[in-house]
């Protein structure tokens, strides 16, 4: 086990000024994904209408009935249409899209908390009117759309709390019948990423966990997942985890954001065991995390979504450090996930938190010369 104190590295590195050569751009508010302050759980970036650039898929409610709904970006990196996304009110957590029955189109999958879990299916009018429920009511929290199977099909991993979790398998057809189940019943399981871990051609899956250990499972190349190795602190509450080489020796590293603790990045290597971890941050309660490359340099960052505290991007440096950027002083909202991606067009990956009882806001990434 290691531990670094980061903190006075990012304090001066800070104050330095190196900072000034990436900002994040909100225009004070006016960068958001509509206007609702809804409970928004998730939002992910696709391009769901074919056009070339990334719209917005958001999830509201959690516990709660909300409408759920898809804006549509405008090819500038701005959302000035939208939809919702069904009639029906839902308890929704977590929305990916995948194109499920290989017609073009992008579907749109839609998971919740003890109500049927749905897949609304696209096509060129977008109006995503189709739709079928699959699996029984689970107090589901999170979805990864996969082909697990290496048949050509994209099939739908799916986290529960403190229920098995669930992994639905596509027939060919977008029609889910078949579930293979990993993990317990008493697991609180907020999230799955999938990952080849030990690079045998079979992906694997990391698990983020609200009470006990975080898990990963190891495929055995036929869909079973009895291999299991714990790594992290029992003890402390984890809702979300990112992969990424951080320390670039060729083995994928687990980052994960804690309840009311430093976060950390656990460093793998040929045993995952993932022993050795560096903390970063402090002690606020995060509840998202996302890596990427914000600034180009080759080097991976991390964006921190935190609840009642100020998200952060730590900017990657050499040796391992990191440099601190807020993205707004003022705000202190409670952010359920933070995405990434180019929203217009300029080769930069920018950020969206996604905001229960707030706006969902958004940050042009810039670098400045």
């Amino acid at each position: 086990m290691k531990k670094l104190l980061l903190l006075n590295i990012l304090i001066l590195t800070y104050y330095c000024g190196f900072c000034q050569k990436i900002d994040f751009v909100n225009g004070d508010g006016a960068l958001s994904i509509g206007t609702q302050s809804n409970r928004t759980a998730w939002v992910t970036l696709a391009d769901i209408d074919n056009d070339g650039d990334l719209d917005a898929l958001v999830a509201n409610g959690r516990h709660w009935a909300e409408q759920s709904y898809v804006f549509f970006n405008d090819g500038s990196g701005n959302f000035k249409s939208g939809r919702p996304l069904g009639r029906l009110l839902q308890a929704s957590y977590c929305i990916k899209a995948g194109d499920l029955n290989g017609d073009g189109y992008l579907d749109i999958v839609l998971v919740n908390d003890k109500t049927p879990n749905r897949i609304y299916f696209g096509d060129s009018t977008m109006s995503f009117e189709r739709y079928h429920e699959f699996g029984k009511a689970s107090p589901s929290r999170h979805v990864e759309i996969i082909d697990i199977n290496k048949d050509g099909h994209l099939d739908l991993v799916v986290s529960n709390r403190k229920a098995q979790n669930e992994i639905w398998i596509n027939d060919g057809e977008a029609s889910f019948t078949e579930c293979v189940y990993f993990g317990d019943e008493e697991s609180e399981t907020i999230q799955t990423v999938v990952v080849d871990f030990n690079m045998d051609g079979y992906v694997d899956l990391v698990t983020a966990e609200r009470g006990g250990k975080n898990k990963i499972f190891i495929n055995n190349g036929q869909q079973i997942f009895n291999n299991v190795e714990s790594f992290g602190d029992e003890e402390i509450e984890c809702r979300s985890i990112a992969v990424a080489d951080i320390n670039k020796d060729g083995f994928s590293d687990v980052i994960v954001g804690y309840l009311g603790v430093a976060n950390r990045i656990y460093y793998g290597d040929k045993n995952l065991k993932y022993d050795n971890f560096d903390e970063f941050g402090d002690s606020t309660t995060t509840s998202s995390i996302a890596v990427g490359d914000l600034n180009q340099d080759g080097i991976m960052d991390i964006i921190e979504g935190n609840v009642e505290s100020v998200n952060r991007v730590f900017i990657g440096k050499v040796h391992g450090t990191f440099e601190i950027r807020n993205l707004r002083e003022d705000l202190k909202d409670d952010t359920y996930h933070v995405e990434i991606g180019d929203l217009n067009n300029d080769g930069l990956l920018d950020i969206v938190e996604a905001n229960s009882d707030a706006w969902n806001l958004y940050y042009y990434t810039i670098l400045k010369k």
